[in-house]
């Protein structure tokens, strides 16, 4: 029966989900409030006929706690249910979604219309990087910031771990958070054909101020209210999750190094980790000094894995070798005082209670707010800050030589290469290329404009990359001796 009636309310979904996003659409270019309009409706609309259909009922306490002024609100992540809840009760409201999302037909075209902030999960910096400067602009523009802290669907009794960003957001923005407790997971499954029939339980803590607070503390302050409340209502203690399944009951909720695993080649023995990535749609070897990854696309086996290790192992096997012989800097400590490599000499960081600040190059300082988030990434955030002009400048200068037109640069993120130019005769750079000295730099930004020209590595492209830039044999050499300590963040 209850398969039965969850059916007819899918069936119900499926219908009414591409009207409510056709009038979503319609009426965007005539009336600004009528997607949120006629999404609040449609919400509205599913959590009714959950209602009739399967009989999910729902009881909300807390709703005085709800302030006037623009908030926060980090909520626990169950079922699809409290995602209808949102723009069907709470005022205008931003989510933070995962950007795979976009894509679906109907549902995605209607989201985009709601000012959502979209991330892509795999790249964690960037998309830290995404919620704190998207967030505090919707916050200005007076939309509530939503945010799922767990980053994943968590079912019913147990709990994964709390990110810190939609509490750095806060902090940063100066508003209040808002903690959401909820056991819809409960009763509303993953699987469509599971609505059970019963009552959703729906709890709205008091605003949590955060001014003058360390965003780390506020969300555990969160997490220890939203916990508290699953606890009371379910009479034990959540277990520990991770998005591959449920840990053992008291494991702790740590970060595990990757698997290592072992391929026997001729006589020798490589030990290998797997790095899965989503949108990736070859297979790509690295090698550090971690030792050789391997990123795959999800779909792809061990099998094939090996295979591509043995057909690429005298290059695996001389990367090896070669990182096997450096010695490898210890990684920083990001300390008040510390050194850090800035064009090819050291720049010290200081602490202050001031925002981010790019000061001149003369003062020899890189000064970050700690209270503003954690200090690796404001670090890198100013490193990223300086580079894009700095390169765009070293850019226009190699590609005046080649008498071609500026080219669209952008910043890397990539740990394997400094630099890549595609076939459209787009640049892409590395950040990190600010910790090396002005010729190891003018030989990458060099060594890529060549590529304008040769999109490859031949005799021709060398021969370009010395009339352009006669020293790139030393810096090149350079370059690759000091590789370990321009990649120890």
């Amino acid at each position: 029966m209850i398969a039965f009636r969850s059916g007819l309310f899918l069936l119900c979904q499926i219908v009414l989900t591409p009207l409510y996003a056709l009038l979503m659409l319609l009426s965007a270019p005539l009336w600004k409030a009528g997607p949120r309009y006629f999404s609040g409706a449609w919400c509205r609309v599913m959590i009714r006929l959950g209602t009739l259909l399967c009989g999910v009922r729902y009881t909300v306490e807390g709703w005085e706690h709800l302030p006037k002024e623009p908030c926060v609100v980090l909520a626990k992540h169950q079922s699809d249910w409290e995602t209808m809840f949102f723009p069907a009760f709470f005022p205008p409201h931003s989510f933070v979604i995962k950007q795979e999302l976009l894509s679906m037909p109907f549902f995605g075209w209607g989201m985009r219309l709601l000012d959502p902030i979209a991330i892509d999960r795999d790249q964690r910096r960037e998309a830290y990087q995404q919620v704190r400067i998207q967030g505090e602009a919707r916050l200005k523009a007076g939309l509530d910031v939503v945010i799922f802290p767990e980053g994943t669907r968590v079912p019913f009794g147990f709990r994964a771990r709390y990110a810190p960003s939609g509490a750095l957001l806060a902090a940063a923005a100066g508003v209040p958070v808002v903690p959401f407790a909820h056991d819809a997971g409960r009763l509303w499954k993953k699987n469509p054909l599971q609505r059970h029939p019963g009552t959703i339980r729906v709890r709205i803590g008091a605003p949590i101020a955060t001014a003058g607070r360390d965003g780390a503390d506020v969300i555990k302050e969160v997490e220890a209210w939203i916990e508290d409340q699953l606890e009371d209502w379910s009479g034990s203690a959540a277990l520990p999750y991770t998005r591959r399944g449920k840990s053992p009951a008291g494991a702790a909720l740590v970060t595990r190094p990757p698997r290592r695993h072992r391929l026997r080649i001729g006589e020798e023995e490589v030990q290998y980790s797997v790095a899965r990535r989503a949108r990736r749609r070859s297979i790509g070897l690295l090698v550090d000094h971690t030792g050789l990854t391997v990123a795959i696309p999800p779909w792809v086996t061990l099998g094939s894995v090996e295979q591509a290790i043995r057909e690429q192992w005298p290059w695996v096997k001389k990367k090896l070798d070669h990182w096997r012989e450096r010695s490898v800097p210890e990684a920083p400590q990001f300390r008040d005082g510390e050194l850090l490599p800035w064009l090819g000499g050291t720049r010290r960081l200081r602490f202050s209670t001031t925002q981010l600040s790019l000061l001149p190059e003369e003062n020899g300082v890189i000064e970050v707010d700690p209270g503003a988030g954690p200090v690796k990434f404001l670090v890198e955030e100013w490193y990223r800050a300086q580079a894009l002009p700095l390169l765009r400048d070293r850019v226009a200068h190699f590609s005046g030589k080649l008498g071609v037109p500026m080219p669209r640069v952008q910043l890397s993120n990539a740990l394997g290469r400094w630099g890549s130019c595609n076939s459209r005769g787009d640049i892409r750079l590395n950040w990190r290329l600010l910790k090396a000295s002005p010729a190891e730099i003018d030989y990458v930004v060099a060594h890529e404009v060549a590529h304008l020209k040769h999109l490859n590595h031949s005799h021709d492209f060398w021969q370009l990359v010395g009339e352009l830039y006669p020293e790139f044999e030393a810096a090149s050499a350079l370059l690759d001796r000091n590789d370990p300590l321009y990649r120890r963040f």
